[in-house]
């Protein structure tokens, strides 16, 4: 069963709560929030509720998704051709950018769970040496399947596959060779060397700005969210504003009353005899509570 961003939101955020034992009471556990960055506290009996479990799950899950992703890729490098079938590689290669990007992102999450354990040991009663070991190789063996993937998507074999086929075109469009002078064979060559070159750069060129293309297209997201909050924030600060209007209002219309009272117009008399008064209240309560 796939999981949704909203309930890997909610796992994110159970890593940011501390588990503090209550006592002695009947050795039950009480939830207790945390600010950001505090440590991350498990007691022994929560153990079935350890996030690394869920995490690692999941990035089990993500990186099979990477392997099937990278497997397609090189399927599509060394099967077909590459200056034809442009469509399918570029598919192909943005999809398993895509899976890696998730897996990174969860593999982060997970990590996190095994430093808060690194930091406080023996706030975990229920994970022992061993197995806080075998955690740390988990994370380890991840990021080094995530760092092979990568390689092998920029290695020197398929970029030379690629140059081959972009060669390769370059030379059916030229036509029949055969005849023409040994020399003008060699700056043929040259030129379809140079020419497929050109053609790789392109293509990382587009595929940089693909990638960039969705970075401002995110960032524009980001920037819709921020106006309408700015907007409900105006919204709030108007009505605040409006409540300080009525409130001065009414804050005036008792001085006014309490000056007819006093005979005075005097803004200071008044506003000592104010204070005066609300400190007899308090002294009252305070004698008679």
């Amino acid at each position: 069963m796939h999981r949704t961003d909203s309930d890997n939101d909610r796992l994110r955020s159970r890593t940011t709560m501390e588990y503090a034992p209550l006592g002695d009471n009947n050795g039950e556990n009480q939830l207790i929030s945390s600010d950001a960055g505090n440590d991350l506290e498990l007691n022994s009996n929560q153990g079935a509720d350890d996030p690394f479990h869920v995490f690692r799950d999941d990035v089990t899950r993500k990186l099979n998704l990477v392997d099937e992703s990278l497997n397609r890729y090189t399927r599509v490098v060394y099967e077909t051709d590459t200056a034809v079938n442009t469509h399918e590689l570029k598919d192909s290669k943005k999809q398993l950018k895509r899976h890696l990007k998730h897996a990174e992102s969860t593999l982060k999450d997970l990590q996190s769970t095994v430093r808060a354990v690194e930091r406080n040991p023996n706030q975990f009663h229920h994970i022992s040496h061993e197995e806080l070991r075998s955690r740390q190789i988990f994370v380890e063996d991840a990021k080094d399947r995530l760092a092979n993937c990568k390689d092998k998507i920029t290695s020197a074999s398929v970029r030379k596959k690629i140059a081959d086929d972009e060669k390769a075109l370059s030379l059916r469009r030229m036509g029949d060779a055969s005849n023409v002078s040994r020399n003008q064979r060699e700056e043929n060559d040259m030129l379809q060397n140079e020419r497929a070159q050109s053609q790789v750069m392109l293509k990382q060129q587009d595929e940089t700005l693909d990638v960039l293309g969705e970075a401002v297209q995110r960032v524009g997201d980001i920037a819709d969210n921020i106006h309408d909050e700015l907007q409900v924030q105006n919204r709030m600060l108007s009505d605040f504003e409006e409540d300080l209007d009525d409130a001065e209002e009414k804050l005036g219309m008792v001085m006014g009353k309490l000056a007819k009272l006093l005979k005075t117009k005097n803004k200071w008399q008044l506003g000592t005899i104010l204070i005066l008064s609300l400190i007899v209240i308090v002294l009252f309560f305070l004698v008679f509570s």
